[in-house]
């Protein structure tokens, strides 16, 4: 790198190792889509930009971006700041405010106003940020009182190819639902499972997420629909598609009045629908936008949908179109790029 050459680096919370390869292969799709994302689109810019969490002492960013910050349990778990985390990210921060350079958040959920150590932080550090990155413009609602600075809306983009939603299938017989996601918003599925999946049960449920939560499905299929035939798989890209190959629409069971799920990204909306999938969810802020496309968890238009999913096969096809003109990784990672450039 040229002395003069400005350079830009993330600050993130759950890597084990700080190689990029990691970074955008990691099953966290909060990270992989968005810290990933924003990297992938600097490189293929041109923008010099440091390993993750920038450890060598020559590394002196212009840019930084901060991930949500985890408190580290102190178990090993993560190999470069184990127990330390907290002082390693103000110290750098600090250094970034003594400097006049930059620091802006990925801000995924309104850390200024919670309570507890993670708000705290998040608050002896707001003197030092510059700018925060939103994934909804509800986030941006969410903010209003915490935040009157540079804001910018980037939700995640879509990393799949589409799929047909008129491709064969099996037949309504071996009528399939899929969900997928993290293991945090398996306590949402566990109650649909126990309650509104009992009015249109399908003949089978694939579940994909992390850290193989065994036990927690097994007492939750006690309270599902009698016959219904469920399979947990490890979450992947490639194990989402090949799962979605084989079913006729996805369930995305959430609570709307939930704060945890107040302004999130609508990604695995238009994940499902990017893989042709008619779709069941909850009616979240973040979702209503595409609301025309989609069927509202507990509703006669959900009934109808897990009957015959064929019958939102065209509202699927239109929502890929829009999906295909402002969601690819290419669109999202210019988005990125131009915050960069704004701050370089």
């Amino acid at each position: 790198m040229h002395p003069s050459e400005k350079s830009i680096a993330w600050l993130i919370s759950n890597l084990r190792t700080n190689d990029f390869s990691e970074l955008f292969n990691t099953e966290l799709a909060s990270t992989r889509m968005r810290a990933g994302v924003c990297i992938s689109g600097c490189i293929n810019s041109g923008i010099n930009t440091l390993p993750p969490n920038y450890r060598e002492l020559s590394h002196d960013p212009d840019i930084v971006f901060m991930a949500k910050f985890v408190p580290d349990s102190n178990t090993g778990q993560y190999l470069d700041d184990s127990g330390v985390r907290r002082q390693v990210w103000l110290d750098k921060i600090n250094k970034i405010k003594s400097k006049n350079k930059v620091l802006l958040l990925d801000y995924t959920d309104n850390h200024f106003s919670k309570e507890g150590i993670v708000g705290d932080f998040y608050r002896e550090i707001k003197p030092a940020v510059s700018g925060l990155i939103l994934p909804s413009e509800k986030m941006k609602e969410n903010i209003d009182r915490e935040w009157d600075g540079f804001t910018k809306v980037i939700p995640e983009p879509v990393e799949v190819d589409f799929l047909n939603p008129n491709r064969q299938k099996p037949d309504y017989s071996e009528m399939t639902a899929l969900w997928f996601g993290h293991n945090s918003n398996l306590g949402f599925l566990m109650n649909y499972m126990a309650t509104t999946i009992h009015d249109y049960p399908p003949k089978r449920l694939i579940i994909l997420t992390n850290n193989m939560p065994t036990q927690v499905v097994r007492e939750g299929a006690k309270l599902a629909p009698k016959g219904l035939e469920i399979r947990l798989g490890q979450w992947s890209l490639d194990n989402m598609r090949k799962a979605a190959k084989v079913s006729h629409y996805a369930l995305i069971p959430s609570e709307k009045n939930n704060p945890r799920k107040s302004g999130v990204s609508p990604g695995r909306l238009l994940t499902s629908m990017a893989l042709g999938l008619p779709v069941i969810a909850e009616p979240l802020d973040s979702y209503l936008p595409f609301q025309e496309f989609f069927a509202f968890t507990n509703s006669d238009r959900a009934r109808e949908l897990a009957k015959d999913p064929k019958i939102y096969h065209g509202k699927v096809k239109e929502a890929q179109d829009i999906i295909g003109k402002g969601y690819t990784v290419s669109a999202i990672e210019e988005e990125w790029v131009k915050v960069v450039r704004k701050f370089l």
